[in-house]
Formats: structure tokens, sequence, C-alpha cells
């Protein structure tokens, strides 16, 4: 078995640094602004016009950091109103990684704490992973292949939290490809049938989960005497007995994982997928820009599956800036399709928690308490699923408002500075003229609860 894991990881160590040594050459960057130029033109669709320098600020704050930019980071920009670099800075932050991190464990076990699952220290793992920049495919071979202990090695908390349906949420997160119809019967819209799940199911046949000390050990006992091997949806088999090494290695060296992650990191930024929702590929179901779903794969695959590269990528092109319409406009389903304007989307309750706390001058919450804090305030939906309702926001946030409010100091001084910390913006002639008497309290809590703060727009 040790034979086996250290070919594995060789082949793998191979296949990745051939990748990444690609990417030094090459420098691709996928041309998202020509493919939706064209799809636009051929449409007969108008897109929006580009945001503005506070907006876009706004933006990137809560899709990179997971909150609403600071006092001082509004003071920075205005000195320097400089995207690129402010984009740079972000990414490169501690802060990128800590909230990036949190980001991919919803994706990967949800919210909440399952039994047996340390979700912290998954978390854990994932940042380190990000902070020493590992590649998408190297990090999710290490997902899928995990041994360990829970407390000890995060990564193998990815497994311990899906013991019950492992194959359910690798073809969906790493070949955006859902499954879960085929567990009992064959897929009534798509090609995949109940063998094709069994045939995956029996990959994972060969893990053992032990009560040990402070958690669980996850172990590959190798493969047994089954009557049939396992398959990969290509039709691919395991040439030795290191099964789900096997599976790891087929899985992030092929085309449809590239496809997923691109797709998966555009919806992240953009709100929607190029095919969305962002598992639900099937032959009845296709991207709705097939050329850009290619195009981030593609670039992925000669980028060395770089995860800030190719956020760079989108968040710097005019797509990630189109402005949202105005509310009286009417929007073709089909340009929401086809990225021609900016949907406004409700804040994930992590980033709504986060900004309350901005705005409050508080200390962000730890990854675990803002968690904890998430979990209570909406429940345990994943990422994409999970966006806050905004009714229910209106509900729920009074409680936190006041829970924070009563550990420290609220924002002061005049309009302009209650609208920069809030809304990351000047108020306009028509807000001065009828806010210039209101109490800054009560201004506080009316902009706090209003759609501009709840809504990334």
């Amino acid at each position: 078995m040790k034979l086996h894991r250290a070919i594995h990881t060789t082949l793998l160590a191979v296949a990745v640094m051939t990748s990444h040594g690609a990417a030094t050459s090459l420098a691709t960057e996928a041309p998202i602004d020509a493919i939706l130029a064209t799809v636009h033109r051929e449409a007969g669709i108008t897109p929006t016009e580009r945001c503005d320098d506070h907006t876009y600020l706004r933006r990137i704050s809560l899709d990179l950091l997971g909150r609403v930019p600071t006092a001082d980071e509004l003071a920075r920009f205005d000195a320097l109103p400089d995207r690129g670099k402010t984009l740079d800075r972000m990414l490169h932050s501690d802060e990128f990684s800590r909230y990036w991190s949190q980001l991919w464990t919803t994706i990967l076990i949800g919210r909440g704490d399952a039994r047996q699952v340390d979700r912290e220290a998954l978390r854990r793992w994932f940042q380190t992973q990000l902070e020493q920049e590992k590649p998408l495919d190297q990090i999710a071979f290490d997902l899928i292949s995990a041994e360990g202990v829970t407390t000890l090695d995060g990564h193998v908390n990815f497994l311990v939290g899906n013991r019950e349906d492992p194959v359910t949420p690798v073809s969906r997160i790493f070949l955006g490809v859902q499954l879960d119809c085929a567990r009992c019967h064959d897929h009534p819209f798509d090609r995949w049938t109940q063998d094709d799940y069994t045939a995956m199911r029996r990959f994972f046949q060969t893990i053992s989960l032990r009560e040990v000390s402070g958690g669980i050990r996850v172990v590959d006992s190798g493969a047994g005497a089954a009557e049939a091997g396992p398959r990969f949806l290509t039709g691919s088999r395991p040439r030795t007995a290191a099964w789900r090494r096997e599976l790891a290695l087929m899985t992030v060296r092929c085309q449809p994982f590239a496809r997923a992650m691109g797709n998966r990191v555009w919806q992240l930024l953009i709100g929607r997928g190029i095919v969305d929702p962002v598992d639900g590929l099937s032959q009845a179901h296709p991207p709705s820009v097939p050329e850009l779903h290619q195009a981030l794969a593609d670039q992925l695959r000669g980028n060395g599956f770089d995860l800030r590269g190719l956020i760079r990528t989108i968040a710097a092109s005019d797509a990630y800036a189109r402005t949202a319409p105005r509310a009286e406009a009417t929007v073709r389903d089909e340009a929401v399709e086809l990225f021609a304007a900016r949907i406004p989307r409700p804040l994930l309750p992590e980033q709504l928690i986060a900004s309350y706390a901005t705005v409050m001058h508080r200390d962000l919450p730890s990854p675990e308490r803002l968690n904890t804090m998430a979990v209570e305030f909406m429940g345990r939906s994943e990422v994409e699923t999970g966006a806050t309702d905004p009714l229910a926001l209106q509900r729920t946030s009074q409680g936190l408002l006041q829970e924070l409010a009563a550990e420290t100091s609220t924002p002061s001084g005049d309009l302009d500075s209650i609208f920069r910390a809030t809304l990351s913006r000047r108020p306009d002639e028509w807000e001065r003229q009828r806010l210039a008497d209101v109490p800054g309290s009560d201004l506080l809590y009316v902009l706090l609860h209003g759609n501009e703060f709840v809504f990334s727009h």
C-alpha cells in the first residue's frame, strides 16, 4: 500500500508540475469580454455599463473578504482608485484566505457541525492550502484521497462529513454533475444510470472509519474481493488496488473537473453559474455560454489550476463590473443568462454578520464563531443555495444588531460618514435634503436594514 501511495503521489506531482510549468510561459487568460461581446451582439442584447469605483470596491470587498470595506479602506481607495492594485492587495491578504476557506468548507460539508466532523479543522486545512497557494487540482486530490484523524488532518473531514454518500458530493463539487437520482434509478433527464452510480460508489468501499482518542481515523483498507471493481464516469477503471487515489487522479485530470471548478468560481463572483445551478450540467441543461465555460477551464489548465489567477481574471472583466438595471427597467431573462447585466443578490449570512461588525467598529468574529452565528441566523444550507432571504433578514437581524451595538460603538459623525460606513458611498442630493435632520442612530438603523446594504449589487 505504501508503494501504491508513493506511485500515485508521484504521478499527481508530475501532472501538477507539468501544468504549472506551462503556466509561466503561456500566461493565458480567459477572453471573457471578447466572448460575451460576440454573444451579446448575436443575441441583440445591449449590456449595462460598468459600475462606478465605490460600487466596485464594495462588491470586490464582499466577494473576496466577506465584508463591506472599512472607512480606512475607502479613504485609501479614494486617494488611489486603482481597481487592479486593490484587487491584488485583497487577493494576497490573510482575510482572503480566511474567508474563502470558509466558503469552500461550506461547499464541502455545509454549515454547522455534523456528527463526528471537525468543521474548523477542515476550514483551517483549507486556509493553509490557500495561504500556500496550492493549486485546485492538488486540493481536490487530497480531499478525495484523504486519510488521517479528523482533529489532526483536517481534509479527512470532507469524507467523514459525507460518509453516507460520498459519490454525490464528489460528482457535484468536482465534476459539476448530479448523480443523486441514479442512486435508486436511471437518471430521467441524463445519461447516468444506476449502474454508473454503483460503479462510482465502489471506489469508496475500501474506506474504514475508526474511533480514536480525540477524533475519527480514516484509513483505506485496500481493494477487496468485490464481484465487480469500480468504474469512473468516463468508463476508466483503476489499474491498481489503490482505488480511491486512482479516483482522485482520474477526477482532477478529466476535462469536467476544470469546467466544474471554473464554473463554480464564476458563480461565487458573478452570482450565477454558466451552468446554473453549478452542479446541474446535463444533456438537458447545457451551459448558457459554452465558449466561456470552456475558456475558464482552459485558463485553469493553462495556469496550473491557480485559484487566485482565475479570480483576478474574472474580477477584472467587464462582465464582473456590470451595473444592475435601474429599478424601473425590464431585464430579459436572456440578458441575465448571458451576463449582460448584474443581478443584485442577497448577502450570505457570513457576509452580513461580518459587515455588521465592520460598520460597528467591532473585531470580526473568528471563523468558528462566524459559522455558529450564521447557523443560528439563517440555517445550515450550502453556499450556492444559502443566500440570505431579505424578508428573513428584516425579522432576524434586529437582535444581532442589538447584540453588536451593546458591545461596541456605532459609527458617528455627519451624514457622509454614516453613508460611507454603511453603503460605501456618499449620499446623493435627494438624500441630503431629506435626511439631514434625522438622528444618526435612526439613520444607521434604516440604512442597515435597507436593500442597498443587505444586497450585493
